[in-house]
């Protein structure tokens, strides 16, 4: 028998009584992420479970998404709203939606229980003031290290100094927020660091066991992941070792990595990269066209297909707060061969689901293949075995649960006296543009649009340093 509990802000819920859920997300389908791809998920979980789900995004194709589905006809409704893709300037990870009042009229309309915000970009902060303005509980997630990322986007002599002012834009409006999320222990513990109010709570994971799974391995989508420029027999591509990575194309990515580490390891080995990105075109010749092809965008089945068909996943980024792509590939029984990164300790053991590499150590790397190439049956098995421990329907019972402690928070009635509203959009709208003034005059200066070539050529001149350094020490060593 459920029982139901008067809450202190004046709400009456039932742990399956439906709410009315505002989610706040830039990136939406039909762009393509690991942040998407979860949020796909998820809602259709929240539909299923009759809440009422509205998304302001600045996609202007997400509402598509819905087509073909009466159920989710019925339970999720959109707020497009104008942005911009910066697709030839800054690879951002999601459509800048920008600050906009319409964010505060749509709150409005759809009168929510609760507000999910996705990220800390400027839109989204605005989101979070409109929201504290109403009193309705938010739920902040963080699935971005940002952090890391200004190390990129920002000359080096400034990144000190604008971390520590998105830092301080960051605390100032996750403080409004009734939970916080993120998507890895690691990156929890770091934003605790950081002063985001304890505790931040880690929202797990999961993977589409049924979809991306070994039985999708396809001769025909391994014969497409070599191209058509070399005119491979099907014998040699049958023997031939092939590496599968999957990811956005962008600086942080560290790609070139990948470049140097093909340098290392047997001719009869083959590199697909399944992507996009505006630093497509910049990256793509700098990577030898006998030994890699650039397949593209794939999605869905053939996404699923292409991770099967693959001997092995091979990553090099380490800016993932947690990365979809590791567990898509081992739900698909391909071992994972990546840059060791605090993302991975929750769910993948080193010997076990496939091999790390110290980061930017072109040895260890080399070593890390030549162990997985070893072991490649027993890792695969091993590798499957722990994504099925993962699954959305987990990850979508926490969320539901979270929605609903996330309410039993807050402690006054929805702000309706719209004297109070006023003063309260004043005060927080106030907070928000000191802090936007903060971000352009002192963050937004120092941002650099470096292009890769400059980025892999000091990062070569860096990789290759050690290499003779290595080669030097190993002659000596053997000359004793």
């Amino acid at each position: 028998m459920v029982t139901s509990e008067a809450l202190p802000n004046g709400f009456t819920h039932d742990n399956d009584d439906s709410l009315r859920i505002l989610l706040f997300a830039e990136s939406f389908p039909s762009f393509t992420s690991g942040i998407t791809r979860r949020f796909k998920e998820i809602i259709r979980r929240l539909a299923k479970r009759k809440h009422y789900i509205h998304v302001i995004t600045g996609c202007k194709n997400a509402s598509l998404w819905l087509e073909g589905n009466d159920y989710l006809q019925e339970y999720v409704t959109f707020s497009i709203l104008p942005s911009t893709d910066f697709t030839n300037k800054i690879d951002c990870a999601c459509p800048f939606l920008f600050p906009n009042t319409a964010i505060y009229f749509s709150i409005r309309r759809f009168s929510p229980d609760v507000i999910h915000i996705v990220e800390q970009t400027p839109a989204a902060m605005l989101c979070g003031a409109f929201a504290k303005s109403l009193n309705i509980p938010i739920v902040w997630s963080s699935h971005t290290n940002i952090d890391f990322y200004l190390s990129t986007y920002i000359r080096s002599y400034a990144v000190k100094m604008t971390r520590c002012i998105y830092q301080y834009i960051r605390l100032k409006h996750l403080i409004y927020s009734s939970i916080n999320l993120t998507v890895s222990q690691d990156f929890a513990d770091y934003m605790e660091h950081t002063g985001i109010p304890r505790p931040v709570l880690v929202w797990k994971t999961g993977v589409d066991s049924e979809l991306f799974h070994p039985r999708r391995r396809s001769s025909s989508m391994r014969y497409r992941m070599f191209g058509t420029l070399n005119n491979f027999t099907y014998e040699q591509m049958d023997s031939i070792t092939l590496f599968l990575c999957v990811g956005r194309i962008s600086p942080e990515k560290n790609f070139e990595f990948l470049s140097l580490l093909l340098e290392r390891i047997p001719s009869e080995t083959f590199l697909c990269i399944i992507g996009d990105g505006p630093y497509r075109h910049i990256l793509e010749p700098l990577f030898p066209i006998d030994r890699v092809y650039f397949f593209g965008y794939l999605g869905g089945e053939e996404l699923a297909s292409a991770y099967a068909s693959a001997d092995y996943f091979i990553y090099a980024s380490v800016s993932e707060t947690f990365g979809q792509v590791y567990l898509e590939a081992m739900a698909s029984g391909t071992p994972v061969i990546a840059a060791e990164g605090g993302q991975l300790k929750e769910f993948f053991i080193n010997s076990e689901h496939g091999y790390l590499w110290e980061p930017d150590n072109i040895e260890s790397a080399e070593q890390a293949i030549y162990l997985a190439m070893k072991n490649r049956d027993y890792l695969s098995i091993k590798a499957r075995q722990q994504a099925l421990k993962h699954s959305w329907d987990s990850a979508a019972d926490q969320l539901n649960n979270v929605y609903y402690n996330a309410i039993k928070k807050t402690t006054q009635h929805k702000e309706t006296n719209i004297i109070i509203i006023l003063f309260r959009l004043f005060y927080y709208g106030f907070h928000w543009l000191i802090c936007m003034l903060l971000a352009l005059f002192l963050m937004a200066p120092f941002v650099k649009v470096s292009s890769p070539k400059s980025t892999m050529t000091q990062n070569n001149n860096f990789c290759r340093k050690k290499q003779q350094m290595y080669m030097t020490a190993k002659k000596c060593f053997s000359s004793r």
